[in-house]
């Protein structure tokens, strides 16, 4: 999914959105992470998932752990990890929760 803030026009209001994308980018990446599976620590890959996330460019992130998009889709316990609040599709959880706060910060991004 990508979703990019784009004004063509003045200097001054592009920046505005250039920042508030990047408020986006971050928040949803920051708050991602309270719902991204992790291993145990016993396990060699342990933190691997939760530390491959990047974004690339606005309004992409990307995880890039050989194994993130089976863990995004699969219909398995995520809990049992090292993460007890651990889910699938950790994005779209993220997004349920916590939408009214990114957007309230967005908003004031924008004054």
């Amino acid at each position: 999914m990508k979703a990019i803030l784009q004004w063509i026009g003045d200097k001054f209001r592009k920046n505005k959105f250039t920042e508030a994308q990047n408020y986006i980018d971050s928040t949803c990446l920051e708050r991602m992470t309270e719902f991204v599976p992790v291993a145990l620590p016993k396990y060699k890959n342990a933190g691997q998932l939760r530390d491959s996330a990047e974004i690339p460019e606005p309004g992409v992130i990307i995880y890039t752990s050989p194994f993130a998009k089976s863990d995004y889709y699969a219909e398995k316990n995520h809990k049992r990890g090292g993460n007890p609040k651990a889910t699938r599709m950790w994005f779209e959880t993220m997004k349920r929760r916590y939408k009214d706060e990114i957007f309230e910060g967005v908003k004031k991004k924008l004054r």
